[in-house]
């Protein structure tokens, strides 16, 4: 059974925009919000943008707050079902 404190993982992407593929956005979560990231294929050119394809593991409250941080970077976030991408 799952609480809001025991860990979890979801699997989401990362689309980050041009003005955005030089900053350490993903290290600066995992270290604000201590969750572990298993980075599982990515893309990222300084040109074009890019993405990041991984699986996210923490609290709820943990993986929460780490999204809405990729978010107000302007960071596309979706979440990565079985069959699908949708919007997180």
């Amino acid at each position: 059974m799952s609480t809001e404190d025991s860990p979890q993982s979801v699997r989401l992407n990362l689309t980050f925009p041009v003005e955005r593929v030089d900053q350490p956005l993903l290290a600066q979560a995992i270290k604000q919000f201590g969750i572990i990231a298993d980075i599982r294929r990515a893309q990222v050119e300084p040109e074009t943008g890019g993405y990041i394809m991984l699986e996210v593991t923490g609290t709820d409250k943990q993986i929460d707050d780490s999204i809405a941080f990729f978010k107000s970077y302007g960071i596309g976030v979706g979440f990565i079902g079985a069959d699908e991408v949708q919007a997180y």
